[in-house]
């Protein structure tokens, strides 16, 4: 584990380095050139399940502990990603209405549930069920309650407890007086997990190609079997690979 680094006021990061600083999005391209996302999801359960219950539940379970230092390096990782793009104005996330993956009616709250039926029928947004539609239109929002409940280094700090409590046979709640949070914590990750989902969908799936180019190009045109001069002039331009 490596220790937050980072100068007064400023948050510190762990494990985003060089080019991840710059472009936070190459975060999500290499999770799912890795993981696949429901069985990430059963890992981060297991995580908070081990830390937060006893002995004896550990001893009926069968995992790896690696696979517990895996999980706390991949969810810090998110969490530094999400901080850079909340504050980077230039990362546009927003999913507007003509986009065909656009959330009108696939996710909404019903007394004091949400409907998971109709996400499912969604091939896309099928493994978000735990976003609302406003919160898969604009990812923004989950990362503002995510850091309106802890700041970054109060994220990394909780998830070193929760490490270090998966590994020991006393649960954190027996221990810390932050028993309590494990669900609301869990949840926040969740969403969090499902968000990563949606950048992959919007920023690499749906247009490949962003990786080469700059964040705060203007895109004339989505379709890479044409394209045109006033966009390489464009990107030319931001790159300063030719005078003007």
């Amino acid at each position: 584990m490596r220790r937050r680094y980072g100068r007064k006021g400023i948050a510190g990061f762990r494990y985003l380095e060089g080019e991840e600083l710059i472009n936070p999005l190459l975060v999500a391209e290499e999770f799912f050139d890795t993981f696949d996302l429901e069985l990430f999801r059963q890992e981060l359960r297991l995580f908070f399940s081990l830390a937060f219950n006893n002995k004896a539940y550990k001893n009926g379970k069968s995992y790896e502990p690696a696979g517990q230092a895996s999980v706390h390096w991949q969810l810090t990782r998110f969490l530094e990603m999400a901080w850079l793009i909340i504050n980077n104005d230039k990362i546009d996330l927003l999913i507007r209405a003509e986009d065909p993956l656009y959330q009108t009616d696939g996710m909404w709250r019903k007394g004091a549930f949400i409907e998971v039926g109709k996400r499912l029928k969604n091939d896309a947004m099928k493994y978000c069920r735990m976003l609302e539609d406003a919160e898969v239109n604009n990812v923004r929002l989950v990362f503002q309650q995510l850091f309106n409940y802890l700041p970054l280094s109060g994220w990394q700090d909780e998830l070193d407890m929760v490490l270090f409590y998966s590994l020991c046979d006393i649960p954190m709640a027996d221990e810390c007086e932050n028993g309590h949070t494990s669900l609301p914590m869990l949840e926040h990750l969740e969403k969090l997990l499902e968000c990563v989902h949606v950048i992959h969908e919007l920023c690499i799936v749906g247009d490949e190609g962003w990786k080469v180019i700059p964040i705060g190009t203007n895109i004339l045109n989505k379709d890479y079997s044409v394209f045109p001069a006033q966009l390489m002039m464009s990107i030319y331009r931001q790159q300063e690979l030719i005078p003007f």
